[in-house]
């Protein structure tokens, strides 16, 4: 029989400790297949605008997919030879050579290598006009991308992924070529340490991540942007010491509740978890890390995508307005017509006449009252409805939405409108707008009715506006955008003062959704990469343990341990291996999503929260079918209990 032969019935024998690792590294050519695809398109290059931004985040997700991939394959490769030393030991003593084993192992390898090729490229071929489909319709591309995936396309990705296995493989057999045949044999011999606890470890583990918290926590958006950096760093250490060493002192406590510790289930899982802990310190710790990374990108886009889009509808809480002259004819006509011809017949209609003013001087102002604000219904959960200020006044900021003040108190301040003067107690607040952006003006004065009638009535009629405002039910509809772009043809104007000033948010949602949506989009798939990888690390970890654990089930069996308290034992472990990682992952995102909220001066938790529930029905389904098909092996076939 030859080595090629060999190799292929050893792969197909160990098939089952191979399929995350051929999976992930699969679904990473696919992914990067895709997006190199979609990088070198020749429609995207320069044919729209924006189209060098799209090629530069397709190109900066392909680095990072590479990366993720390498790293993963580097580790789970080089663990994959060392899980097999005996088998190679036995197999020198049969009269292997050191330069057969060698080809024998890149046999192997080459062999897992073109599966994964073979099988990525496959299903990214097949996918890939369905992703030119998606990315057209979120570019908002006039027409759909054609189907493209040139030689180019295939030759950078067989060269990067075909490199990546070589290099991987040659590195993964130093070990074996470096160890004796008795080393080889032995390996899985070795005398296992008993876990020890270390004070300084742990207290050196903690100081990190709290004070990683702490900074990450600070009120101070300048604080936390100088921190991204170090409180990454800090975390990331922190969590290796902290993950083996709370372990071991947990498992240690538990282990001195006699009443709790004295029982089958928990003596049995207790006395294994420390050691597993202790060998998977690192890769637990790894996976917490790879967590987090996954869910806060993810998390921080799809907030950012959330909140821009509000923001979108703060700005502009009409469908459709139009500002202009309060002594010019009017525009309504001229809209209504266009909305009638759009189909859109179920909208309502406010009209205020007011006045822009000067506060103190230098900030414009736009003067609305009460009333009209208190009848606005409320469009965000950002707004917050308004106080009144007796005999006062409210200065709104709908432009920076997050933006705080030291002092609430109304302040005395002057109001100067057409030469008249108004002495005002002026209280700042930040809410949302009652009629929309218009373009010079930065802040609203909402005003009690009678001071604004006073106002208004005491103003120069050039220096009135009237502003039209309509609302419909869906303003996200197709029927309303194109309302909103003929409108905007046949309302240029950027002033009032020059004509019909026409505004809607439409426009800056649909860029929002473009942008955000893209990003959002791109960094779905390259979190996803990451979280299969990690996700096969502990697959990879539990299976090349297998061996270890079925002897030690047997071993159990014949003590009389019933298959059914084997199961729990075997469940309870797996459980803490995959789900305690996940549980520190998402503290981590959750502070590094309190970071974000501190720059956004506004909360997002909610956003992350929702991402990393996303993320869990996924993890517990990766669970699932992992814990099922390891019992199964550990158990000899049958997975039921007795």
């Amino acid at each position: 029989m030859s080595l090629w032969q060999i190799a292929a019935r050893n792969v197909w024998r160990n098939r089952g400790r191979y399929l995350a690792y051929l999976g992930s590294a699969a679904f990473a050519v696919m992914v990067y297949f895709i997006y190199t695809a979609l990088a070198l398109h020749p429609d995207l290059q320069g044919g729209y605008s924006g189209a060098w931004g799209v090629i530069l985040g397709i190109r900066a997700a392909s680095v990072v997919i590479a990366v993720i991939t390498f790293y993963f394959l580097l580790i789970s490769n080089a663990a994959f030879v060392r899980s097999r030393k005996k088998e190679f030991g036995l197999l020198s003593l049969m009269g292997l050579s050191r330069k057969q084993l060698m080809a024998l192992i890149l046999w192997e390898s080459l062999i897992i290598a073109l599966v994964a090729l073979a099988v990525g490229l496959g299903f990214g071929l097949l996918f890939l006009r369905l992703f030119f489909m998606a990315i057209s319709v979120l570019l908002r591309l006039p027409e759909s991308l054609p189907f493209h995936a040139g030689p180019q396309v295939w030759a950078q990705t067989l060269l990067v992924f075909g490199t990546f296995f070589l290099v991987v493989s040659l590195y993964s057999l130093r070990d074996v070529v470096r160890s004796s045949v008795i080393d080889l044999i032995r390996a899985e011999r070795k005398p296992k340490e008993t876990p020890s606890f270390s004070w300084w470890k742990a207290l050196l583990g903690l100081l990190l991540v709290g004070g990683g918290y702490w900074w990450a926590s600070s009120p101070s958006p300048q604080a936390v942007l100088l921190g991204v950096v170090p409180v990454t760093a800090m975390v990331t250490v922190g969590t290796v010491f902290l993950m083996r060493e709370c372990g071991i002192a947990l498992l240690g406590w538990l282990r001195r509740r006699e009443g709790f510790y004295y029982r089958t289930t928990p003596f049995l899982t207790v006395s294994q978890l420390g050691f597993k802990i202790q060998e998977n310190a690192r890769t637990l710790a790894n996976t917490a890390v790879a967590i987090a990374v996954i869910l806060t990108p993810v998390g921080t886009i799809y907030a950012l995508f959330m909140v821009l889009a509000n923001d979108a509808l703060i700005r502009a809480p009409h469908a459709f307005q139009v500002a202009e002259p309060a002594g010019a004819g009017s525009a309504a006509g001229t809209v209504e017509a266009e909305l009638r011809r759009q189909g859109l017949e179920n909208w309502g209609r406010r009209e205020l006449v007011t006045v822009r003013g000067d506060l103190d001087g230098d900030v414009s102002v736009l003067l609305v009252p009460y009333s009209l604000y208190a009848g606005v219904e409320r469009v965000s959960q950002e707004v917050k409805p308004l106080p009144e200020v007796e005999g006062g006044a409210l200065l709104v900021y709908p432009y920076s939405l997050g933006a705080t003040t030291t002092d609430w108190s109304p302040k005395p301040r002057e109001l100067s409108v057409s030469g008249r003067t108004f002495s005002l107690a002026v209280a700042p607040d930040y809410g949302g707008l009652p009629v929309n952006e218009i373009f010079t003006t930065r802040y609203v004065l909402v005003l009690p009715d009678d001071l604004f009638r006073e106002a208004v009535d005491g103003s120069a009629p050039e220096d009135r506006l009237r502003v039209t405002m309509w609302d419909v039910a869906d303003w996200r509809s197709e029927a309303v955008a194109e309302a909103v772009d003929a409108l905007a043809v046949r309302f240029p104007g950027e002033e009032p003062e020059q004509g019909p000033f026409f505004s809607s948010p439409v426009p800056e949602y649909r860029e929002t959704v473009s942008s955000m949506g893209f990003a959002l989009f791109v960094g779905i798939f390259v979190s996803l990469v990451f979280f299969a990888t990690s996700c096969s690390l502990l697959y990879f970890r539990l299976f090349t343990e297998l061996e270890e654990d079925r002897r030690h089930f047997r071993r159990l069996q014949e003590v009389g341990v019933s298959r059914g308290e084997l199961r729990r034992v075997s469940l309870s472990q797996t459980q803490v291996i995959f789900f305690v990682p996940f549980l520190v992952g998402l503290v981590h995102s959750t502070f590094a999503m309190k970071a974000l909220s501190t720059l956004l001066q506004r909360s997002v938790l909610h956003y992350g929260w929702l991402v990393a529930l996303a993320y869990l029905g996924l993890y517990v389904l990766y669970y699932a079918v992992t814990y099922a098909f390891y019992w199964r092996t550990l158990s000899g076939g049958s997975a039921r209990p007795a």
